[in-house]
């Protein structure tokens, strides 16, 4: 296969299981199925994975490591138990990742921080024009409401709401609301900023992650 084409198949790859992942979830939360232990698995296996990774290039990585390894310990033991309420694993895991993200978005315009998406523009547009600054804080603020939003909105769906509506709202459209986020974005920053040299942010994204898996761990 030619190197061209990797990227491409990388791509339809991740695109294919996130779809499958999204559809799992939906029937594991909204139709309650039979072995939910297998369902919980496949819910937390990511969140295991991101949480390795994170305590791999923490200061403590060992430490951190090992509370990892208790953690996963700690779930197996009691996978049944847990299995028995798949559908709040699923609103814990949709509810509690969009408040984090609220805090995290939200905690960056907090006293004399810079902004994430200031940031994040940063590895593309250096220097900082003042105008820049102040639209990327103001993007920096929609993200917060946004993720705060889609807290409040599927903790009321969960309480109030049949479960499949909720399902529905916290599985299928997350991805697509979030998508609509990034193009609605795009499409002011054209409005208000039209003689700037337009990246989508994604490349901002891109260019620091890759100068997170670049620079060197930190020691123990």
């Amino acid at each position: 296969m030619k190197n061209g084409y990797r990227p491409a198949v990388r791509t339809v790859a991740a695109g294919l299981a996130l779809t499958a992942y999204v559809l799992i979830a939906h029937y594991a939360a909204s139709l309650a199925a039979k072995d939910g232990s297998r369902f919980v698995t496949i819910a937390l296996l990511p969140y295991l994975a991101v949480a390795a990774v994170l305590a791999w290039r923490s200061r403590h990585r060992y430490t951190w490591l090992l509370l990892c390894v208790a953690l996963a310990a700690l779930t197996w033991r009691h996978l049944d138990a847990i299995g028995d309420h798949a559908a709040w694993v699923y609103f814990i895991q949709h509810a509690g990742c969009n408040a984090i993200m609220a805090l995290v978005f939200g905690g960056s315009l907090v006293g004399n921080r810079v902004p994430l998406c200031t940031r994040i523009a940063a590895f593309v547009h250096n220097p900082m024009e003042p105008r820049l600054a102040r639209y990327t804080r103001q993007v920096t603020l929609a993200w917060t409401i946004f993720f705060a939003v889609n807290a409040g909105m599927s903790a009321a769906l969960c309480a109030y709401a049949p479960i499949v509506i909720w399902s529905v709202f916290a599985n299928i459209l997350d991805l697509p609301l979030v998508a609509s986020m990034f193009a609605i974005e795009y499409v002011v920053r054209l409005r208000l900023l039209p003689d700037l040299k337009h990246v989508p942010i994604l490349d901002g994204i891109r260019r620091y992650v890759n100068l997170a898996r670049t620079s060197p761990p930190p020691t123990a």
